[in-house]
């Protein structure tokens, strides 16, 4: 700091001296023009007086020569004249030299003065240079004043930081002989739960196997018998009406199907070989329900037991019953087609029971369908009140409200039961809202283009967790009810939110934008939809995939 406060003294010092030296020539030019100034009026005064004389004198020559044209004295006057006359013409010649000279010194003056101002000009931008200069010399002084205490304030942070961490490895020395044994604990614990679960396979495909060895004989005893029956009453007439009889499925058919067997282990393993044993004692129960009646029953029976699904009369607006299905296939036809609108359809979502359909469009409306059993629909109930188009649509599973996330960044639920009102809104994100859905009774989450995800208390009306993703969030499910959310994202990332530490616990890597995604009852695999136009099977115990379509 001294160093430079010499420099600019010194330099300011130096400028003034150079003024004054400047300032002094000057002042010797002005002095000598004044000089100049005072001869030449001293001269104009010698030169008046003298020709006063000249004046004079030409009157008494004039008187003399008319009194004396011989008078010696006349001469001598005559002769004074002509010097006079000469040193008038001499002063004459003195004075327009010095006039010229005046010319000049005026002339110089003048380019002295423009100098001089041009100099003060200088002279005034160098002092507010040096003005700005003190400044910006202080501004700086301070801010390095505020840098040096900023800079002691984070080294006493680093500090304390490093105190912490310090602690923690001195923790985790601790806990890391507890957590090896753990995880040696938990290798064995896995290395016992698979031999138990081949194990467990081995029985399963010998009871299996058993089951369609007693099977194939039951039937092949049941077919003997309705042939005979048949053969004694020849005189029964079925009718014009065919009946197809589906095929039965064994539990090996089951074990067979590569689709369907990767995810039979455990308590689903035995649900199903239980159904199985359950359908078998009904089967037989009615076959030989069928031989005492007759073969015309039997058929009867048989086409009963083979009916999909089942029907619930008493309240088929609010409950469907699901029925089980162990083959499904791709559809070839369209059972049922309508306009719900004149503009576009963004989203569609089932109601839990399957009785209603709500499609969500860009005329900033949801429509509620309801589905009867034969596929034909009938319009429930429209609701208002979004204020841009509808992109994502979720039932809650009591299915009396309906979540909504529109291009107007916010997301709405609605009353339909009873009371088909607007009941909430959720005002947080900063772009379009491409997916949403409950978590629970009280939360939801939504996921936006603004690259975050948003956890809502519905009760509270407000955000209580943000999940900071990077990416637009295309779409997500919920998995479990802990609240463990996956979402598909624009990076081509499917990530794996842990709702206990608040961060993204497992991050999936693709070669395309996710656009979609769905999970199997189990919540095992997840299906994943892509931008490529391709269909992802995911393990989501292995983190794996298992098949591409």
């Amino acid at each position: 700091m001294s160093i430079i406060n010499l420099n600019w003294k010194s330099n300011i010092f130096s400028q003034l001296k150079e003024q004054n030296c400047q300032r002094n020539g000057y002042q010797r030019l002005i002095e000598t023009y004044n000089h100049i100034l005072e001869n030449n009026s001293n001269l104009q005064n010698q030169c008046f007086k003298l020709e006063k004389d000249v004046n004079h004198l030409r009157s008494i020559n004039t008187d003399l020569e008319k009194k004396s044209e011989s008078c010696e004295e006349l001469e001598f006057i005559k002769n004074k004249l002509v010097n006079a006359n000469e040193e008038v013409l001499t002063n004459l010649r003195e004075k327009g030299e010095l006039a010229r000279e005046v010319l000049r010194l005026n002339h110089a003056l003048n380019d002295l003065n423009e100098k001089f101002t041009k100099e003060e000009i200088k002279a005034q931008q160098y002092k507010t240079e040096n003005d700005e200069l003190h400044e910006t010399l202080q501004s700086t002084e301070y801010h390095l004043n505020e840098v040096l205490q900023t800079n002691e304030i984070l080294q006493e942070e680093f500090r304390a930081l490093q105190n912490k961490i310090d602690q923690l490895q001195i923790d985790y020395n601790k806990v890391k002989p507890a957590c090896l044994e753990l995880e040696q604990q938990l290798e064995t614990a896995q290395r016992i739960n698979k031999q138990i679960e081949d194990e467990l396979l081995v029985y399963k495909n010998q009871q299996a196997a058993m089951h369609d060895y007693e099977n194939a004989k039951f039937l092949d005893k049941c077919q003997k018998k309705v042939e005979l029956q048949k053969q004694d009453e020849q005189n029964i007439f079925l009718g014009d009406d065919v009946v197809f009889i589906p095929s039965m499925k064994s539990p090996s058919d089951f074990c067979q199907d590569p689709c369907a067997s990767s995810n039979l282990s455990g308590d689903g393993y035995d649900q199903i070989y239980n159904s199985y044993d359950e359908s078998l004692n009904r089967e037989r129960k009615s076959i030989a329900q069928g031989l005492s009646n007759g073969g015309g029953k039997l058929l009867t029976n048989l086409v009963r037991k083979f009916t999909n699904g089942m029907h619930n009369n008493s309240n088929d607006k609010l409950y469907r019953t699901s029925t089980n299905c162990s083959m499904a296939s791709i559809p070839t036809c369209i059972k049922a087609s309508w306009n719900c609108t004149d503009l576009e359809v963004y989203a569609l979502q089932f109601q839990p029971s399957g009785s209603i359909l709500a499609t969500g469009c860009s005329d900033k409306m949801i429509h509620l369908w309801e589905i009867s059993s034969i596929g034909q629909q009938e319009k429930y109930c429209s609701l208002q009140g979004s204020q841009g188009a509808i992109n994502a649509l979720d039932f809650d599973n009591e299915g009396c409200r309906i979540l909504a996330g529109c291009s107007g960044d916010k997301a709405y639920i609605w009353s339909y039961g009873e009371q088909k009102i607007l009941k909430d809104t959720c005002t947080g994100h900063q772009g379009v809202i491409y997916t949403c859905k409950f978590i629970s009774g009280t939360k939801l989450v939504t996921g936006s283009a603004d690259r975050t995800i948003k956890i809502w208390d519905i009760y509270g009306r407000k955000c209580i967790q943000t999940l900071f993703a990077g990416s637009k969030c295309h779409d997500l499910v919920v998995l479990d009810a802990a609240g463990t959310i996956i979402s598909g994202h624009y990076d081509r990332k499917i990530r794996i939110w842990d709702p206990f530490v608040n961060n993204c616990r497992t991050e999936l890597q693709y070669d395309a934008s996710i656009t979609s995604l769905s999970y199997n009852t189990e919540k095992r695999r997840l299906l994943a939809c892509f931008k490529d136009d391709t269909l992802k099977l995911i393990d989501l115990r292995q983190n794996k995939t298992i098949y591409t379509f």
